[in-house]
Parts: structure tokens; C-alpha cells; sequence
């Protein structure tokens, strides 16, 4: 069947020649078929039965080009393959945080996934001012599983060079080097600056040193395959209620440095925590309790994430006969092996969300808990902090220790004025 991007009419007529999404959805002539897709890449639908209430999915379709630009930005539709080839994998690892995946159509770059219901995206909630009491234990772990079982350290040397070829992602890779690393450290096209944002502010993260590292953040992006990345891990890819957590849309995975998905992660709350001080306000409600919320989750996605990537490299040493340095009897050198492992693995997340946050303010794809203030004045304040802190976590990321050290400069960073 030819490709061809899916209307809530002709995709009706597609499912009736899926037998197994017939069977999933019952009466194909009493559907609710709804186009939701609010993202920057794919069309994504929300089918559901009308005569059998709780039977419904997720069908995403990717275009030819990209979404958020237009026809004006031709784009690989054979990202659906990796995403849902992203989706088997990661589901494999971590099932209870990953939708399934019920069909995949590499002709329609097509596919039906779980519809996660009674769910709502994170970042919305976020912006409510909702917490989720799982939440760090949720990420920590989804992080742990899939950025382990992906690396050297548990796959053999000739696996993970084959995973490495199999999950090359050029075109997806090229937007993230272009639209993280690149353009907001310049004054390119594709940014959009507030009007009230300082200009000082803007050329702060223009200098050259904070260029330098975020060139140095690229490099590693590009160049060190280190496990399989969801590629666009932020409060955006993650939907939740207050006893689930699932990651969705892994269409940028690829093989990269361990620290970016969690960085990616860290830099998002971060958003969220600094954006409170208007959410919160114009809600009537004290932002300070959702704030230190914020950067307790700052603080448990990142400890929480490392105690079990560590615990699962040290069962998986314990059970084999060989660890990745050699002989699996040599407990100390293992562990001093691990602790600079993973504390590089902090550094790079660091650089990692500073180069985020930056692109959340200045570039391109923003995010809404900032770029959604409509009072230019106030949204000026909340992006020259943001700038702040990222040009702080680019400067310094060797520097610190302890994600303790985040933490304080984060709430040094929201006192700043205009």
C-alpha cells in the first residue's frame, strides 16, 4: 500500500484491514477517531469505541517532513521504525513504564501503541501544579534499565557494536545537533527571543567559553556510542497519574553518552521548577511547597537513577565470571571503576541539561511552562534565570560533586532579578 498520511476517515478504513487491531478496538463502525498531535514531528490519533467503553489506542503516523516547520523541512517517515523498534526494546527492559507497542507498519511509517487513558503528559501537570508521589522512583528506574542493559557493561563487545549499526538515527541525530548544541548559541534564524529578555542575557550564553562547552557537550553527543538513548527523554515524553509512569516517544533513540537522557530529564524539571513562580502565582497558591517538590525530584531521579544503574552493573559482574575490566574477583578495582564511571555520567549530565535549557529558552522547540507566559515582562525573568543556570551547569559541570551542589545553585539562580 502506498504511503499516505492518514486522515480520521481513511484511517477507519486502514484499521478494518489490521485483523489484529480489529479484534482490540470490536465494532469498527462505532469509533470516536480523534487527532491529537500537538508535538513538533508526527500525526497522532486517539481511537476509541463508542459500543465497548475502555476499548481504544494510540495510532501515531510520522510525516515526510518536519511538523513544527512544515513541508519547508522534509524529514525521514522511516523514524517510525526505529521508535517502535525503540519501544519493543525499552518494553522489554521496563514494561511497567513503556505503552505496547500492538502493530507496527513500516509501509504507513505507522504505529498503534497502549493508550495511556488516564494519563495526563507531565509537563501539563507539572504546570497545574500536581505532584506525583512515584515519580523519581518511576524515572530512576526506567532510566537505570534501559541506559544499562544497552552499554558494554552488560552486553558483549560484538552485540553492542551490532545494536550500535542497527540503531543509527542520522536525520533525527542532525535536529538534535543543530537545535540543542548549535543554534542557540548563535544568533541563527530558527531562535525566537522574547522582547523582554536583555540582550546581555541572550550574550551571555553567545560568549565563547560557554560556546566552547557546548561544543564540547555536541562532540560527545555525537561521537561517544555508549547505550541506547530515548533521544528526547523531557516532561514532555512522559505521561503519569498519581500511581503510573510511562515514557512515550522514543523516535530519536540512538546510540549516545549515558548522561544525556538523564540530563535531558534534570534540565526539564528544572524548567518547571523556575516557571512555579508565575504558574503558581497566578493560581492564587504559594509556589514555594511544588518548588522544593520539584527539586526533590531533581535530587531522586538523579540518586535514585545511580544507586540502581550501580546495583545492576554489580549483580551482573557478580553473576559472570568476566566484568567489563576483566576478572569479576577484582572487587576493588571494579568499584573504584564504577564510582569514576559514574561520576563522569553526572558531569555530562550536567553539561547535557545546560545545553537544554538554553534550547528550551532561546531556540526553536521551547517549552510551554515558559514560552506560554503571556506577560513578556515575566517570562523575561523566568528565562534569564534559566540562562543563568545553564551557563553555570555548562562552566562548571566538572566541578561538582554531589547533585546537592544543583539543588542550591538552582534556588540561588531563582533569586536573580532583571
Amino acid at each position: 500500500m502506498t504511503y499516505q498520511a492518514l486522515t480520521p476517515e481513511t484511517l477507519a478504513d486502514y484499521l478494518r484491514g489490521v485483523p489484529a487491531l480489529q479484534t482490540l478496538l470490536g465494532d469498527l463502525d462505532a469509533l470516536d477517531i480523534v487527532e491529537v498531535g500537538d508535538g513538533n514531528l508526527n500525526l497522532v490519533y486517539f481511537v476509541s469505541s463508542r459500543s465497548q467503553p475502555g476499548r481504544s489506542l494510540v495510532i501515531k503516523q510520522a510525516l515526510p517532513y518536519l511538523r513544527l516547520v512544515g513541508e519547508g523541512w522534509p524529514l525521514t517517515r522511516h523514524r517510525a521504525d526505529r521508535e517502535a523498534n525503540a519501544l519493543l526494546q525499552f518494553g522489554a527492559l521496563c514494561p511497567q513504564h513503556v505503552p505496547a507497542v500492538f502493530h507496527a507498519d513500516s509501509a504507513q511509517s505507522l504505529i498503534a501503541m497502549q493508550h495511556l487513558r488516564d494519563h495526563i503528559i507531565l509537563r501539563k501537570g507539572l504546570m497545574e501544579g500536581l505532584t506525583y508521589p512515584n515519580l523519581a522512583e518511576h524515572l530512576s528506574t526506567y532510566l537505570a534499565q534501559t541506559l544499562f542493559h544497552g552499554s558494554d557493561l552488560y552486553l558483549s563487545a560484538a552485540a553492542k557494536k551490532q545494536a550500535v549499526a542497527a540503531a543509527t538515527n542520522t536525520e533525527l541525530c542532525k535536529i538534535t545537533e543543530d537545535l540543542i548544541f548549535t543554534d542557540p548559541f548563535e544568533d541563527n534564524p530558527t531562535n525566537a527571543y522574547n522582547p523582554a529578555l536583555p540582550r546581555a542575557a541572550i550574550a551571555r550564553v553567545h560568549q565563547p567559553e560557554v560556546r566552547l562547552a557546548a561544543a564540547q557537550m555536541k562532540w560527545a553527543f555525537m561521537n561517544r556510542a555508549e547505550t541506547l538513548l530515548h533521544g528526547d527523554l523531557h516532561t514532555g515524553s512522559v505521561m503519569v497519574n498519581p500511581t503510573d509512569t510511562y515514557v512515550i516517544d522514543p523516535e530519536f533513540a540512538y546510540y549516545g553518552p549515558i548522561g544525556f537522557d538523564v540530563g535531558l530529564l534534570l534540565a526539564n524539571l528544572l524548567t518547571a521548577y523556575l516557571s512555579q513562580d508565575w504558574h503558581r502565582v497566578q493560581a492564587g497558591q504559594d509556589p514555594a511547597p511544588v518548588q522544593a517538590w520539584l527539586l526533590g525530584q531533581v535530587a531522586a531521579v538523579w540518586d535514585g537513577f545511580a544507586d540502581k544503574f550501580t546495583a545492576l552493573w554489580a549483580a551482573h559482574d557478580a553473576a559472570s565470571a568476566t566484568s567489563f575490566m576483566g576478572s569479576a574477583r577484582d572487587e576493588a578495582s571494579q568499584r573504584l571503576f564504577r564510582e569514576a564511571f559514574m561520576q563522569q555520567v553526572f558531569h555530562d549530565a550536567l553539561g547535557f541539561a545546560g545545553c537544554e535549557l538554553v534550547r528550551r529558552t532561546l531556540g526553536l522547540a521551547k517549552v510551554a511552562e515558559i514560552a506560554g507566559i503571556p506577560d513578556e515582562a515575566a517570562r523575561a525573568l523566568i528565562e534569564v534565570r534559566t540562562l543563568r543556570l545553564a551557563e553555570a551547569l555548562l562552566l562548571g559541570r566538572d566541578d561538582f560533586q554531589f547533585i546537592s551542589e544543583v539543588i542550591d545553585l538552582a534556588q540561588e539562580c531563582r533569586t536573580l532579578t532583571l
